[in-house]
């Protein structure tokens, strides 16, 4: 009988100091760090914010907090990604996070502004913090990141151009959609994609114009120069070519 009762409260003490195990602070920081590793980005969200309450003090909670904001980005919740980023931004000033913290958020912006039809306020937003590390982070490893997020800020603008030059094709105003083609050469002549792109457009607007020798010869120059398959929608080209037959018989 002796023998039972140790060992009941031999595995009570134990079981006690296990239960004390799970809530210190290295072992709760731990177990969510794993689940966000694991990419089970709610359960590690729930944890790192239990780290944060508990734990305000201690010297892993700006990273739980930045960890927290990285678990709502992966999940793709981008406010509540942007609003955890900026409370580690002013809480945390000095924390190593910063850099990185700025960079996605300007990244949960861009993956935000997905609708091309949409107007660009979130792109703008992006840009703002994009500065901000540039600015003060400039001789930072990051920087070729913040370089690429604004290449794809400014790669949507160009897309914004075909898309307005399309929209005024699809209503009739060819000569509408040619200013934005124009734009569109000027701005961005060293994007093959973009500039092929709109001369696929330019084309429609010439036969649109009834401009058909007009039309051929920058088909013809499109499909000489352009080599690169992937320098242009072969699918648009296609189309185009379709177009060409149909409404500019010899």
């Amino acid at each position: 009988m002796f023998h039972i009762l140790a060992l009941i409260l031999i595995s009570g003490i134990f079981g006690k100091k296990a239960e004390k195990e799970i809530v210190t602070p290295d072992t709760l920081y731990s177990r969510a760090y794993s689940y966000f590793q694991a990419r089970k980005y709610s359960r590690s969200a729930e944890l790192f914010k239990q780290f944060i309450f508990k734990y305000p003090l201690s010297d892993s909670v700006d990273n739980a907090q930045y960890y927290l904001a990285r678990s709502y980005k992966e999940m793709k919740n981008f406010d509540d990604a942007i609003s955890e980023y900026q409370f580690l931004i002013t809480t945390f000033s000095t924390s190593e996070y910063i850099p990185e913290a700025l960079l996605d958020i300007a990244e949960c912006y861009i993956l935000r502004n997905k609708n091309i039809g949409r107007d660009t306020e979130e792109l703008a937003e992006a840009m703002k913090y994009i500065n901000n590390f540039k600015n003060r982070y400039n001789y930072s490893p990051l920087i070729e990141r913040a370089q690429e997020l604004e290449k794809r800020i400014t790669r949507f603008k160009g897309e914004k151009y075909l898309y307005i030059a399309r929209t005024y094709l699809d209503i009739g105003h060819p000569q509408s959609a040619e200013i934005y083609l124009d734009l569109l050469e000027k701005e961005f002549k060293d994007d093959e994609y973009l500039i092929n792109s709109g001369k696929l457009l330019r084309i429609q607007a010439k036969v649109e114009e009834g401009k058909c020798d007009s039309a051929r010869l920058i088909y013809s120059e499109l499909t000489t120069i352009s080599q690169n398959p992937e320098s242009f929608d072969i699918r648009e080209l296609k189309r185009i070519k379709r177009l060409m037959s149909k409404k500019c018989k010899k």
